[in-house]
């Protein structure tokens, strides 16, 4: 039979535990050997983050691409404006590829682009449509435009200086030329401007940057309006007209007349369009 052993225990007197702190301290102090894990020594200090990596510069063929889109995009979009591609049109993206010499990606990108402006839709099997000319839509971006409008032309004449109504009568001298396209375009730019810089004249450039948007939206109703009536000196009149009556006021008479020209213009857009059987739809 085995003798059974004792557990052996160390009995040490606090005097005795009192004379190895000194000794602890010591090898605390001592800097830790390769490889040996920072727990047991004082934390070293911590390495410097590096610099974040530069972005890559885009590739070339990329950078390509993107201005090729852009291009096709203005265009087309251009083309759509002034209704070269008539609403209603089927458009294909071969065919649109070869128009704006791309390829059919670009054509891709910047059809998807349109179609989120409301200028295209997809036609399954076939590729895109031209978006009809809704007269609904017409009233009720004219109705928005009488809002934003009389807004801004009460606050212009209280707040224009001499040279924005300088810039303002440059702008209303322009006249189109019936049935030249060129001229239209340039028309419409010089019009966009002119109620535009009304806006900002009245100080609040939100509200100018959402009538040129609107504007840009509306492009096409004034573009076939224009193609079916020679109105081109009517509208300049309005222009210079409207521009002396901000510089001179008051601000009721200026609110007035521009709510009377704005009826006008969607009069002749809507008249144009029914008397001429253009292709629109009521909804």
């Amino acid at each position: 039979m085995s003798a059974t052993r004792n557990p052996v225990s160390f009995n040490l007197e606090p005097a005795t535990l009192n004379s190895y702190v000194p000794l602890w301290q010591e090898i605390a102090r001592m800097p830790a050997k390769p490889g040996e894990s920072t727990s047991r020594r004082s934390r070293r200090k911590p390495k410097a983050k590096s610099a974040p990596k530069a972005a890559k510069a885009p590739r070339k063929d990329t950078a390509v691409k993107r201005t090729i889109t852009e291009d096709v995009y203005q265009a087309l979009k251009k083309d759509i404006i002034t209704c070269r591609h008539k609403p209603g049109a089927v458009l294909k993206e071969e065919a649109l590829a070869d128009r704006y010499g791309s390829s059919r990606v670009p054509v891709r990108e910047a059809c998807g682009r349109l179609q989120q402006e409301g200028l295209l839709n997809v036609v399954p099997y076939k590729g895109y449509s031209v978006s009809q000319v809704s007269l609904k839509d017409i009233a009720d971006y004219f109705d928005m435009r009488m809002l934003l409008e009389t807004c801004a032309i009460g606050r212009a004449v209280e707040h224009a200086n001499e040279e924005q109504i300088a810039q303002l009568k440059e702008l209303a001298e322009y006249e189109y030329i019936y049935h030249d396209w060129s001229s239209y375009l340039r028309f419409l730019e010089h019009n966009r401007a002119f109620h535009v810089a009304i806006a900002r004249m009245s100080g609040n450039n939100k509200l100018a940057r959402v009538l040129d948007d609107l504007l840009e939206q509306m492009q096409r109703f004034f573009f076939l309006g224009l193609d079916m009536g020679d109105f081109g000196y009517e509208m300049r009149q309005e222009h210079e007209l409207l521009a002396r009556v901000i510089a001179a006021g008051p601000k009721d008479e200026a609110v007035n007349f521009l709510r009377t020209q704005v009826e006008r213009s969607r009069e002749r857009i809507l008249k144009a369009l029914i008397t001429q059987g253009a292709n629109v739809s009521i909804s």
